[in-house]
């Protein structure tokens, strides 16, 4: 069975990270994800950009990872 590499990843950050790109993903608008997490609202853009880069970041670690050793 294979494991989806994003699925994945998303267990590996932090727990507002991921939240907050689940809750997007679901199609949530920023004022309700900013209500969902107590947070201000201006904070959710940022936040979702560094959540990005942090899933990315995982994403290209896990695939390193599988890349075969020369």
């Amino acid at each position: 069975m294979s494991v989806d590499p994003r699925a994945e990843a998303m267990r590996r950050l932090p727990p507002a990270y991921a939240s907050a790109l689940r809750l997007r993903d679901a199609g949530l608008s920023a004022p309700a994800i900013a209500e969902r997490l107590e947070l201000e609202p201006a904070a959710i853009g940022p936040l979702l950009v560094m959540a990005e880069a942090k899933l990315a970041a995982i994403l290209e670690d896990m695939a390193r990872s599988e890349e075969p050793v020369a």
